[in-house]
């Protein structure tokens, strides 16, 4: 297959960041404080390749909506189709392409083909601390092999291999959480068991008990509802977790 035909960039790939029996991730790096954080996430600064994402449950898999159940019983093609459809009058600038599309209708909740990631590993741990979950939460940091054009024409649900997708910024919050997308050509497969499509992925584990004051931590350094959904519902639940862990009185 001509990849420059399938808008697809190639990056070498380097097995040494790969269990290469399992294709699992290397052992976590347990985090417990912001300083701890802070260090973990050094080694990422030089290199802008690393992406980030948080999952509020460690035992969560890197999955896409559209291949959980129940989703994953139908077309997400259809689906997402109908909601373009109906979601026009809702839209003040009207995306170029079905991939400006698919990353507003990521962003507004439907379940699509799209894995959520960030440029910044804070806002990655803001998102795995958001959730009030009686659990560990855990940050994967990835490099992936396969990256969309911007001007790419192709449909998304027809891709050929997982890829990141850097969408314009189109939606206030794509722009605040620095907002990227990884494409899925099988979103009922989880991304560790596709790893000829990453370059390299790592993890670093949040035990539960730090995660009460770690939010709080990040949220001093600005990484809270507020700034992270800045509209009127991202205000509101910002005042209500102050009230909720007298975080106002602090």
């Amino acid at each position: 297959m001509d990849m420059s035909e399938q808008g697809l960039i190639l990056r070498p790939f380097d097995p040494r960041f790969l269990d290469q029996t399992t294709k699992a991730p290397m052992p976590d790096i347990v985090v417990k404080t912001f300083a701890d954080l802070h260090s973990a996430v050094q080694k990422y600064k030089a290199d802008k390749q690393w992406l980030f994402r948080g999952h509020s449950d460690a035992k969560w898999e890197l999955r896409p909506k559209s291949g959980r159940p129940p989703y994953r019983d139908v077309d997400d093609s259809v689906v997402f189709n109908s909601w373009k459809r109906q979601a026009i009058e809702h839209v003040t600038t009207r995306p170029q392409n079905d991939w400006e599309w698919l990353a507003i209708a990521q962003h507004h909740g439907l379940a699509t083909r799209l894995l959520d990631w960030t440029t910044n590993p804070l806002i990655a741990a803001y998102f795995a601390l958001r959730e009030d979950k009686d659990s560990d939460s855990k940050i994967f940091a990835a490099k992936f092999r396969f990256v969309v054009p911007t001007k790419a024409k192709s449909n998304p649900t027809e891709y050929p291999h997982i890829a990141i997708f850097r969408p314009h910024r189109i939606e206030p919050r794509i722009t605040r959480q620095g907002g990227m997308f990884s494409i899925h050509p099988n979103p009922s497969s989880a991304l560790t068991e596709a790893t000829d499509d990453l370059l390299e992925i790592q993890t670093l584990l949040i035990p539960k008990a730090s995660r009460p004051e770690l939010r709080s931590q990040l949220s001093y350094y600005g990484f809270n509802d507020a700034t992270m959904f800045p509209d009127l519902d991202g205000l509101s639940s910002f005042i209500n977790w102050t009230i909720e862990t007298k975080e106002y009185w602090k």
